[in-house]
Parts: structure tokens; C-alpha cells; sequence
């Protein structure tokens, strides 16, 4: 069957064929039309149309065998295209979905030796047993199951991309690849917010729209979204910094920088008044030309300024924001009672914890909340004291990996600093957008235990010759 597949894929039509996909695959143009196929998934909240768009690119990308880094802008797409109600309504056409990718997935990395030699794996890894050994003290079968499930998809991502996309030849290409996808994902957004604002006619009283974080966009609500906008900013920052001479890169980063601050997230806004100043020496320094980016600096301050003073002072945007701010002040209120819960819950269960994925159903007689708010109460709670050694080796092995001197750790150490201070006041990690977003970024580390690409036995002997 498969020498009969590869046969057809040697025809001169197949050929030309392959010629004209890989270079549309390889194109903006490509991350485009997945990112307006998820905009319009989520305006028509449906799932057929992501689930089509996504799975023929899915299957060409791998009959072809293009570069897997290519996946990256489907699994975007997917994150941002959800806006169902209920969760039967996507949660069986996903499971149909991946009974035809996962084979393949597991398929696809296995045809090669696999290399598991990844800290941040085994830190994966060790999480998983944690989660396993909470079942004991879980209320239901279910819950916990589907946590367990979930947390094995991110171990399987983060080992399937850490396979795939960190060859030498190619790992500063992919780093790059993934932060211009992202940056696609960021417009996307933009565009959905821009049309649920259409839809709710915020525009009528914008200033009351943005003070009252009305923004609930289906697959995220607004401290969800400022997650995102966390994880992606330093990375567009990475790929500007890579790419000095694209100045209109930059707007990215103002697009990302305006829904952040729209978001009325007060865990991201303290995650960035503390990583602001390092961040911006680090920006600063890694900038060649300074006296050409101070004058687009410049130019672009006073565009903001002249938007303040004509549009958002007028339209009283600026005063009703600083308002809401001060009528939520810095108190945790709504936050202490799943804090309490969380602790009581440890205490109950301190070895194991009452249950991964299980704090809905703890939490569910006072509040709506899905999450404790804060990861280090998350994992007590759900996984004990066996879980938080888990966690902190895990994390342990993330913060080893981000400090090596490479740019690209550097940045994503900003993203992981961003995550642990946000988390501190709502749930980062253990939060399926989060997780599923580390498993595409962390794989492309620079660390001694990757982007070791076993030579050719042809090329060994050359080295053996030379030597």
C-alpha cells in the first residue's frame, strides 16, 4: 500500500502539484487563510469549518512531508475558533477529529527513533504520574479523566514538536515561523473582538464597553485572552529583533499592546510592571540601529497621543478605564473564598490532592469558577504534595532551560516570568490555552539535550576522515 502511495507521489502531475502546495504552505498567505477559516468558524459558531480547512491542510502537510512546523498556525486556528455554548456541541466533532489525527501524529513520530532526552518532558512526565495517583481521591471517574487526558496531549505536543522542528538547519527558521504565526493569531483576535463589539453594539457607549470587560469571546474571556497576549508579545518582540529592517513589525506588538490593555486583566498588568523595565533593556540592547528606532519610537508615541487626545479624552474612554481600575483597586476580593476552598481541599487530600481537574466541582456551591486562581493552590488541591514536587521540578527544568544565553530563551523567559506572576491571582498554568501554547514554544529552546539531529552514517565518516 505504501510503495503504491509513494508510486503516485512520483507522478509529474503529484510532483508539480507538491511544487505549488509546499510553496502556498510556506507563504503569509497560508497562516492567513487558516486564521479568516477560524474568524468565520467562530462568527458562524460552528465547527465544520475549521475542522475542514484544518484537517485537509493536516493531511497534506504530512503526505507531502513538509517541515512540521507548519502545524503550528492549524493548532492557533483552533484555539481561537470556539465559541459554542455547550460543550457536547464541539466536544464530539473534536473527538471524531482526533481519532484521524492522533494515529497519524503517533504514526508520524514514531517511523523514526524518537529522542525523549528532554528535562521538560520528564518534568511532563512526573506531572502526569501526580495527576494519575489523585484519581484515588477524586469524586468521579470522569473529571479527573478528562484532566489526565488533556495533560497527556501536552506531554504528546511538546515530544512530537521537540522531535520534528528542532533540527540545527532549521530551528532559527522555525522560531521565527512560530512568532509570525502568532502574530496572525493576534489579528485574528483583534478581528473577533472588533466583531462581537459589532455585535453588542459597544460602540454605541465605548467607554462603559470597555470598563465593564464585556469581552467573551466563546473560547476566552478577557483574563483568558490576556494570557495569550503575555505569551505572544515577547516572541513578536523576537521576531522584530530578528528582523530589524521590517519596521512594520512593530505594529504587531502596538495591536497586542492595546488588547492587553483592554483586557482589564490586573494579574497581567502586575505581570508587566514587573518584567517591564528588564524587558526593555533587553529590547534596547538587542536593537542595531538606535537612532533610526528612536525616531520611529517617536513617530508612533505621537500617533498614540494624538488618538488619546482627539478620540479616547473626548469620548470620556480614558477616564471611565482609570475609574474601573480604582473601583476594583488591588483587592482580592472574589478570589479569598476559592483560595479558602483550595486549602481546605489540601488539607482533606494533602497527599495526592482531591483530584486533578476536579476544582469546578469544589467550587461550584459558591462561585462559577473553573480554577482556584492560583497555580500553586491549583496544584495542592488537585494533586497534593506529590503533584507540587511534580509541578516545581517541572518548573524547575523551564526556568534552566529559559536562562541559557540564546535570544530566544531569553524572550520566552519573559513569557514564563509573565505566566508565573499572572498565575499568582489566576489559573496560568494547568489552563488548556497556556499549556497547549508552551507545547509549541518550549520544544524550540536551545538546550544541551536538543538540536543534536543524528548525522547521516555518510557524513560520520566524513567527520571520522577529518578528524
Amino acid at each position: 500500500m505504501f510503495n503504491n502511495l509513494a508510486n503516485i507521489l512520483e507522478r509529474p502531475k503529484m510532483v508539480r502539484f507538491k511544487q505549488l502546495f509546499k510553496s502556498y504552505i510556506d507563504s503569509d498567505f497560508y497562516i492567513i487563510t487558516v486564521m479568516a477559516a477560524a474568524v468565520l468558524n467562530w462568527k458562524l459558531q460552528t465547527m465544520a469549518v475549521i475542522l475542514t480547512v484544518g484537517l485537509i491542510h493536516f493531511l497534506l502537510i504530512l503526505l507531502f512531508d513538509i517541515n512540521r512546523i507548519r502545524f503550528i498556525p492549524l493548532v492557533a486556528a483552533a484555539i481561537i475558533s470556539l465559541r459554542l455554548e455547550n460543550i457536547p456541541d464541539y466536544l464530539w466533532p473534536a473527538v471524531g477529529a482526533s481519532i484521524i489525527v492522533f494515529p497519524l501524529l503517533v504514526y508520524d513520530l514514531y517511523r523514526k527513533k524518537v529522542n525523549y532526552n528532554n528535562k521538560i518532558f520528564v518534568g511532563m512526565v512526573f506531572l502526569l504520574i501526580a495527576m494519575g495517583f489523585s484519581f484515588v481521591n477524586a469524586p468521579d471517574f470522569i473529571t479527573p479523566l478528562m484532566g489526565f487526558a488533556m495533560m497527556f496531549f501536552y506531554t504528546f505536543l511538546f515530544l512530537y514538536f521537540f522531535n520534528k522542528v528542532t533540527e540545527k538547519e532549521t530551528l532559527e527558521e522555525n522560531r521565527q515561523y512560530l512568532a509570525r504565526s502568532l502574530n496572525y493569531m493576534v489579528l485574528a483576535i483583534f478581528v473577533e473582538v472588533l466583531l462581537f463589539m459589532i455585535e453588542t453594539k459597544a460602540f454605541a457607549d465605548l467607554a462603559d464597553f470597555v470598563s465593564d470587560k464585556n469581552i467573551k469571546l466563546g473560547w476566552a474571556i478577557t483574563n483568558f485572552i490576556a494570557m495569550i497576549l503575555l505569551m505572544i508579545i515577547p516572541l513578536s518582540v523576537y521576531y522584530y529583533i530578528k528582523n530589524q529592517k521590517k519596521h512594520y513589525l512593530l505594529l504587531f506588538v502596538l495591536i497586542e499592546l492595546a488588547l492587553l490593555f483592554l483586557m482589564m486583566s490586573r494579574g497581567a498588568y502586575l505581570a508587566i510592571l514587573i518584567t517591564a523595565i528588564p524587558f526593555v533593556v533587553k529590547f534596547t540592547s538587542d536593537i542595531k540601529d538606535k537612532v533610526l528606532f528612536t525616531k520611529i519610537f517617536l513617530i508612533s508615541f505621537a500617533v498614540v497621543l494624538l488618538i488619546t487626545l482627539t478620540i479616547l479624552i473626548p469620548k470620556e474612554i480614558v477616564k471611565n478605564y482609570f475609574a474601573a481600575l480604582d473601583k476594583r483597586g488591588i483587592s482580592l476580593t472574589g478570589r479569598q473564598i476559592l483560595y479558602k476552598i483550595g486549602i481546605i481541599v489540601f488539607k482533606q487530600y494533602p497527599l495526592f490532592g482531591g483530584g486533578v481537574y476536579t476544582s469546578q466541582f469544589y467550587i461550584s456551591r459558591v462561585s462559577e469558577s473553573v480554577y482556584y486562581h492560583n497555580y500553586l493552590i491549583q496544584t495542592l488541591a488537585t494533586i497534593g504534595i506529590i503533584g507540587l514536587a511534580a509541578f516545581l521540578y517541572y518548573l524547575y527544568q523551564i526556568l534552566r532551560g529559559v536562562t541559557r544565553r540564546h535570544d530566544y530563551n531569553i524572550y520566552v523567559f519573559f513569557i514564563v516570568l509573565n505566566m508565573m506572576v499572572h498565575g499568582l491571582f489566576d489559573t496560568t498554568f494547568y489552563n488548556p490555552l497556556v499549556m497547549v501554547m508552551f507545547s509549541c514554544i518550549l520544544p524550540l529552546l536551545s538546550m544541551e539535550n536538543n538540536n543534536h539531529a543524528p548525522l547521516p552514517l555518510a557524513q560520520k565518516e566524513k567527520n571520522n576522515v577529518c578528524s
